[in-house]
């Protein structure tokens, strides 16, 4: 036998006379305590015999083989319970499925992998290249898979889907975790809400002075209220007593949609027409409600805002005017409106404004009661020039009585500094208190006075008319509200939307119930092709083991025969042998590592120093 030997080596010639290396003797003796004597098949023995043993182990290995199919039932159970209320048998079913993501890998990994080695059983017992059976024999993990991929080198189709296989072990067990959860039922149903007529401001006190001087206690402590509350719940979508509020039009930033809708964003700082909003009735407690309302409100725009002498005010009887002619209109709107106030320097703001009326609709999203103005647009109504006259008379009024609500009858009413309206326009976030000076409202920009006094207008106005209805606590039969002089305090109707929630209900998902069936149907599919090829295969299972190298090695001294015996099987025959690898050629110049018997003392250490062959 000749061999080349390593670069720098000593040229050597192992020929099969002076190559001695450790024999066994031929009879193979070995001490009895090292192997199990009476159960080694020394006699001559048929592959596959169908024992007892071997039944079990069939229907063993078949009850493994089939176990994706809990997965496949408990896909199936799980997509049956969708929409169904929740319930203790639902609840022990997602407690089974939390822990998928701890079985369903150890049942791949295991099924998987014997069906790898199976196939490489099966076609080592007809021949295959050497690496495509490394590849199969070792690929029992993704990193073994990956190990074998590259130091293999073999970058073949079947290696990559090998390689993929195990990547579908992680992906079912989440997928089993995720195939249902709970979620609310929601029932969509039909309502009817009710809101405040627009028209019920014929009936407000601002009709007549004696209408006025009726309900002057009414109307002051309303407004003032309002006015007061307004640092808390200016920006707020409902007022202090629940009723919804109408942002201003003019406010509204965006495009309108082909409807002429705009939105209302809420997650701004949303200007409101009024502090006061709009009564409405029969409002769900539960669930979502939308429905649509219609309002009126006026409009204030101002083009000049100065500091003149206090000489364009006339006699000082009280803080501020609004000087409103209604003649000035010539049946058009908007109507021209002077604002003249007192300052601190002893002048007068003059602010050159104009008003109109405005006819809103919109629609209103409530949560439960907690309702707010989703959309808004201008709304159209049939042309009535007695409405409209007879919106200008109270305007007429209003503009009479606004300036003195809070210091009515009060002697030398312009001494003794601006009233709470004037504070309020000038800060509305800081005006409550007791001082005597006037505020400097010229300083405001025209836009932004315009803004305050369109809210502090529109919020007297409100205060003056269905005054019964605005603390909420409405009767049952909104009917009995209107008696007494029509149109007052009657309501419309509007249809709403109510979805309110149910019982939770299982809801699944469909994408990782598609998932877990197609990997758990993959995973069963190669369950029972490694089962039949396990049991049609001749050859005993001696790949991959350690006791397989002990076959037919003259440097271990077993009995004679057992080559009908797989792995496993060898290994608990031989259970006490003592094997280590070392050097079986420890007396030659160069060395031969093999896995040999530790018993004897033949075999040579390893060191770094000695040549091996």
């Amino acid at each position: 036998m000749e061999y080349t030997p390593l670069a720098g080596s000593t040229q050597a010639n192992f020929s099969d006379s002076s190559y001695a290396p450790y024999r066994i003797p031929s009879s193979r003796s070995h001490e009895s305590s090292t192997w199990s004597k009476s159960k080694w098949p020394v006699e001559s023995q048929k592959l596959s015999r169908l024992t007892p043993a071997r039944i079990s182990l069939i229907i063993g290995d078949s009850i493994l083989a089939s176990a994706p199919l809990i997965f496949i039932v408990l896909a199936i159970i799980a997509a049956g319970l969708d929409g169904k209320p929740v319930s203790d048998y639902g609840l022990h079913l997602r407690h089974v499925l939390l822990l998928s993501p701890t079985i369903f890998p150890i049942i791949f990994a295991a099924l998987m992998g014997r069906c790898f080695r199976s196939i490489g059983l099966y076609r080592a017992e007809r021949g295959i290249s050497l690496i495509r059976l490394e590849q199969l024999i070792g690929c029992q993990s993704l990193f073994a898979a990956l190990e074998r991929l590259f130091a293999l080198r073999a970058f073949s189709l079947v290696g990559i889907i090998m390689t993929l296989v195990w990547l579908l072990s992680p992906l079912g067990g989440q997928a089993a975790l995720r195939l249902m959860s709970t979620a609310p039922d929601m029932v969509q149903t039909n309502g009817t809400v009710y809101f405040l007529n627009p028209n019920a401001y014929t009936d407000s006190a601002l009709l007549g002075a004696s209408a006025v001087n009726s309900a002057r206690a009414t109307f002051t402590s309303i407004f003032l209220a309002s006015l007061l509350s307004s640092v808390k719940y200016q920006n707020t979508p409902m007022d202090l007593w629940g009723n919804v509020k109408i942002p201003a039009i003019n406010s509204i930033s965006g495009p309108a949609d082909s409807g002429g809708w705009l939105d209302v964003n809420h997650s701004a700082n949303v200007t409101y027409a009024s502090l006061i909003g709009i009564p409405v009735a029969n409002v769900p407690s539960t669930g979502t409600s939308n429905f649509s309302l219609t309002s009126r409100y006026f409009s204030v725009n101002c083009t000049k805002n100065v500091e003149v002498g206090i000489a364009a005010f006339g006699n000082v009887t009280q803080t501020w005017k609004l000087l409103y002619n209604s003649l000035d209109c010539h049946e058009t709107w908007p109507c021209s409106l002077d604002v003249q106030s007192l300052d601190s320097t002893g002048n007068i703001t003059q602010a050159n404004c104009t008003i109109a009326p405005q006819y809103i609709e919109s629609i209103i999203s409530c949560t439960g009661q907690a309702c707010g103005v989703d959309k808004l647009r201008m709304a159209s109504e049939p042309a009535d020039q007695d409405r409209e006259n007879y919106i200008q008379h109270l305007l007429v009024n209003e503009m009479a009585v606004l300036p003195t609500v809070d210091n009515y009858d009060v002697g030398s009413a312009g001494e003794r500094g601006s009233t709470n309206m004037e504070k309020w326009m000038y800060d509305p976030y800081s005006f409550i208190g007791d001082t005597y000076d006037n505020v400097d409202l010229w300083r405001l920009t025209p836009d932004l006075l315009a803004q305050r006094l369109n809210i502090v207008i529109n919020t007297f106005f409100q205060s003056t008319f269905a005054t019964t209805a605005l603390a909420g606590n409405l009767p049952q039969n909104l009917s009995s509200l209107a008696t007494g002089i029509a149109p007052a305090l009657t309501f419309n109707a509007s249809a709403s939307q109510v979805v309110e929630q149910t019982a939770d209900k299982y809801q699944c998902d469909w994408m990782w119930i598609a998932i877990l069936l197609a990997v758990s149907a993959v995973l069963q599919i190669f369950a029972y092709t490694g089962l039949v090829l396990k049991y049609i295969t001749l050859a005993p299972d001696i790949l991959g083991y350690v006791s397989s190298l002990t076959l037919l090695n003259p440097y271990v001294p077993v009995p004679t025969g057992g080559t009908t015996l797989d792995g496993l099987q060898r290994a608990s025959l031989l259970r006490d042998i003592r094997l280590k690898i070392g050097d079986v050629c420890a007396n030659e110049p160069h060395g031969a590592i093999a896995i040999a018997s530790a018993d004897r003392g033949t075999v040579g250490k390893l060191t770094r120093t000695r040549w091996y062959i």
